[in-house]
């Protein structure tokens, strides 16, 4: 693993956008962070990034707060994007959605929505299949167990996709299974079904 020097990360500001204080839409942080994404990949200092977004603790008013957040969320990876058309390269792009946990399917009292183990994620970009939904809940947000293979809802021989199924999938998609960091810092445990989600 290498260490970008003072004089690497100086390079960045020759691809960072004129506008990135100015644009109307910089107030959307999935947005901004995704234009200094971009702009870290083409000077050559990154490959990926992590870009966080906040509103979606709502144990209070969930209704209210959910929504606002989620179309903040959408909005971003629409204007980023757009961005990376612009800037040459949707064609090398892969972004995957998520959160740490999911919402109790029922409200508390304060017409919040606490934590729950079930959630969702979304994935768009170069070499992603859309238009599909693997898994399913049942109304209360139980997941249905899943059969390895095929990906179909098997509850008497099927088993619970989790965040180390689908991360194992993104690593063989992207070709760095087999990477030290992968098997060494990263390590997915061999117990762990390969699953067909991304591929």
């Amino acid at each position: 693993m290498t260490h970008a020097s003072a004089a690497d990360l100086r390079k960045i500001i020759e691809f960072i956008p004129a506008d990135i204080n100015t644009h109307p839409k910089r107030r959307n942080r999935i947005f901004t962070q995704g234009r200094l994404a971009i702009a870290g990949y083409k000077a050559g200092l990154t490959v990926s990034l992590s870009i966080s977004e906040g509103g979606f603790d709502t144990h209070g008013d969930h209704d209210n707060r959910h929504v606002p957040a989620t179309e903040r969320l959408l909005e971003g990876v629409d204007l980023l994007m757009q961005e990376a058309i612009t800037a040459g390269i949707a064609n090398k792009i892969v972004i995957v959605m998520e959160s740490e946990f999911g919402r109790t399917p029922g409200y508390n009292g304060t017409n919040g929505k606490d934590h729950w183990t079930t959630t969702s994620m979304m994935m768009m970009g170069a070499g992603i299949t859309g238009n599909r939904v693997i898994g399913e809940t049942t109304e209360r947000h139980k997941y249905k167990k899943l059969n390895p293979n095929t990906l179909a809802v098997d509850e008497d021989n099927g088993i619970a996709m989790t965040y180390a199924h689908v991360h194992k999938s993104l690593r063989e998609f992207m070709g760095i299974s087999n990477h030290r960091l992968a098997n060494e810092v990263f390590r997915i445990p061999s117990s762990v079904e390969n699953m067909p989600i991304v591929l």
